[in-house]
């Protein structure tokens, strides 16, 4: 579902000890990195100095007395010196530069690909980590290097190809919390777009209407989830993530009243009056207690509401609304015949 809605902000709490689960990397937490990383080389890339400790002909910064002493006589014409070096290269930016290489190499997203690689150019001079394990225990936490901190989970998410899991473990890291209603809409959106048909245009947050007018300006705007066009004719879709009991009919299936009210406000407001069998729908996500659709509500002769359960899928692709020959909206998808009534 994440992979679905790549573009839907988070709320980035503190830490929290969680489970990891071996994944691989998904386009999101791919992007994720990659902004952060973006944002980190705005702020500035931290430089340091090195200790180089080398033998050369000449003499350059300070001469090892002690080695010095201890040389060959055949070697006495070369000087061993220890200097510093104003470079890149430290474990901090070499984690960084690992973790951005296995990015570029594995992305298959156009935006994710064309930031890395306007990424790896800026680190050209950083030398990818020899030795991951122990860069991370060489990680300072100085505040010399605090605008680091930020990008230290991800790196360690893309290097070790682990992913969190909102279950208590012994990981501690940054916790992430999504809008489960919104993720749950853009994923159903994902999956309509590729299975309805190229004629028809799927608009999601539709926004041309309003419930009333007041002193000639449009007040309380509708905005349906979702609202399909094809041929003359429109279908408004809502997306909720809640469940419902289907064998519940004296608790109307779990069904809220305003939903209800919300879906046959959109119905007169987006579907022109003169079109028949006007159709709105209700998407819940599929359960043990919710697997086919309800039979269908009736507001008035020419007014049907279903209420259907989407199928979330063991893997992205797999996911599908389980329709019915009787709706419009099955006939509007492509191979739709193949889907499960």
């Amino acid at each position: 579902m994440i992979q679905a809605a790549l573009d839907l902000p988070v709320r980035q709490t503190g830490p929290a000890d969680i489970t990891l689960f071996q994944s691989p990397l998904s386009e999101w937490v791919r992007r994720q990195f990659l902004q952060v990383l973006e944002r980190l080389l705005k702020r500035g890339i931290k430089f340091d100095y090195m200790r180089v400790e080398e033998e050369q002909r000449y003499l350059r910064g300070q001469l090892d007395a002690v080695k010095q002493l201890r040389q060959a006589p055949v070697r006495r014409h070369y000087f061993h010196t220890r200097h510093d070096v104003f470079s890149l290269d430290f474990p901090e930016n070499r984690l960084i530069k690992s973790a951005l290489s296995r990015v570029a190499q594995t992305t298959q997203e156009p935006t994710n690909w064309r930031l890395a690689r306007e990424l790896m150019q800026v680190l050209a001079e950083v030398p990818a980590s020899r030795t991951i394990s122990q860069d991370f225990k060489a990680w300072r936490d100085g505040r010399l290097l605090a605008h680091y901190a930020p990008i230290l989970p991800w790196c360690k998410l893309v290097l070790s190809q682990q992913l969190p899991m909102a279950l208590h473990g012994d990981w501690h890291g940054m916790s992430m919390l999504f809008p489960m209603e919104k993720l749950f809409e853009r994923f159903v959106e994902a999956a309509l777009r590729r299975d309805l048909r190229r004629t028809a245009r799927l608009t999601s947050q539709a926004n041309s209407t309003h419930l009333c007018e007041h002193q000639g300006k449009g007040l309380f705007q509708l905005r349906p989830d979702l609202l399909v066009e094809y041929a003359g004719r429109r279908i408004v879709l809502d997306a909720k993530w809640k469940r419902l009991d289907q064998r519940a009919r004296d608790k109307k299936y779990g069904m809220s009243q305003s939903d209800v009210y919300q879906l046959f406000a959109y119905g007169h407001k987006y579907i022109n009056g003169d079109q028949r069998d006007k159709e709105l729908v209700l998407i819940y996500p599929e359960s043990t207690t919710f697997f086919r659709p309800l039979a269908p509500f009736s507001f008035d002769a020419n007014m049907t509401l279903w209420v259907l359960p989407f199928h979330l899928g063991d893997a992205v692709g797999e996911e599908h609304v389980v329709l019915s020959d009787q709706m419009q909206l099955a006939r509007i998808c492509k191979g739709s015949e193949a889907l499960p009534n």
